[in-house]
């Protein structure tokens, strides 16, 4: 009997809390009148900036260096290396000491940011001191080892220059050419750990690049180019003198071969691709090193400065320009008349893969 009472109880507690529940199921959570507030979040978009197609430039400015995507001007003024933000008209100085100069600075590919070598006096003699530049921010970072200690480049001369700088941004690895008095180079490397080494010393260097992926450089040597530590050069079919053009994020490398000083065939393949085949484009005449650049994502441009037309050879597309050729950017062709740049776009921007 105490059983059966044991059993009606639990069983009415049950039906009370079941029914419970669904009243509150009912009467508070799908009430239709329940009111409901709503806030508004303020969220902090910035809007996207219509850009420009002409900057303008001070009147005392000289050579300029532009980002990627063409919005900052780059440019040293009365020694000072100053940034120029075209989509508001703002001008920056990259702050230096008073024993420190700008010796050398190379925008980083597709970004806004800069690696800038300074040239910096001491009681114990001078030294060239790598940066890096954040435009957005307009900030300096020093490169630091694991003991937090400056990266420095000791000079032992000071008609040394910083030629070349070429930085991988997929492996952080970091080349600086330094061309010595004697016509000679040496060349240091920065690993991802920030640990300096001197690669090559008092060699007959000339440009050098670095595959996105990769951290061995590729260079010019005499009349042919090699990898960093390879004991052969690079054999390109029937090509007597190599020149290095550019890299591409895919890898490609690319070279031109060169016949009485200039270039009349260009060259590219993946170099750490055993099964990668050489591709070839042969130039419709003869032209400077100088007037092919290659963008990052592999659009080959020729400039033609006597008739002021660049063509692009993978899409056929080409773009007429006004004043003085300057440079590639992410959409086209940067040129300069007096005191102003003008941005020529080419509408193909396809990202091109092999």
């Amino acid at each position: 009997m105490k059983t059966f009472i044991r059993i009606i109880v639990c069983t009415l507690v049950a039906i009370i809390i079941q029914q419970g529940i669904f009243m509150y199921v009912e009467n508070v959570y799908l009430d239709t009148n329940a009111e409901i507030t709503v806030e508004k979040v303020d969220e902090n978009i910035e809007e996207e900036t219509i850009k420009k197609e002409e900057i303008q430039l001070s009147a005392n400015v000289g050579d300029v260096s532009l980002s990627n995507d063409g919005r900052y001007v780059a440019y040293l003024q009365d020694d000072k290396l100053k940034v120029l933000d075209s989509n508001d008209g703002t001008e920056k100085e990259v702050t230096t000491k008073s024993n420190e100069t700008i010796a050398y600075y190379e925008w980083l590919t597709n970004e806004d940011n800069m690696i800038i070598i300074k040239k910096v006096k001491s009681g114990r003699g001078s030294y060239f001191e790598p940066i890096t530049y954040y435009a957005k921010k307009n900030e300096t970072r020093s490169l630091t080892d694991f003991d937090i200690s400056e990266i420095k480049i000791n000079i032992t001369n000071d008609e040394e220059k910083v030629e070349n700088v070429i930085f991988s941004t997929a492996t952080s690895s970091l080349y600086i050419k330094i061309k010595k008095p004697s016509g000679k180079s040496d060349l240091y490397y920065l690993n991802i750990m920030n640990q300096l080494e001197l690669v090559r010393k008092n060699k007959d260097i000339g440009d050098i690049i670095v595959p996105p992926t990769t951290t061995k450089c590729v260079m010019e040597m005499g009349n042919y180019a090699t990898i960093l530590n390879s004991t052969d050069n690079i054999q390109i079919p029937n090509v007597s003198i190599t020149r290095i053009l550019g890299t591409d994020i895919n890898d490609n490398v690319y070279f031109g071969e060169e016949v009485d000083e200039k270039i009349t065939k260009i060259y590219y393949c993946v170099l750490n691709d055993p099964k990668s085949q050489w591709n070839n484009l042969t130039l419709s005449k003869p032209v400077n090193k100088e007037d092919i650049s290659i963008d990052y994502t592999g659009r080959i441009f020729v400039n033609d400065s006597e008739s002021k037309i660049v063509n692009e050879l993978i899409s056929g597309q080409s773009v007429k320009y006004e004043g003085d050729y300057v440079q590639i950017y992410s959409k086209g062709v940067i040129s300069r008349v007096g005191n102003k740049l003008l941005k020529n776009e080419i509408k193909d921007t396809r990202l091109i893969k092999n």
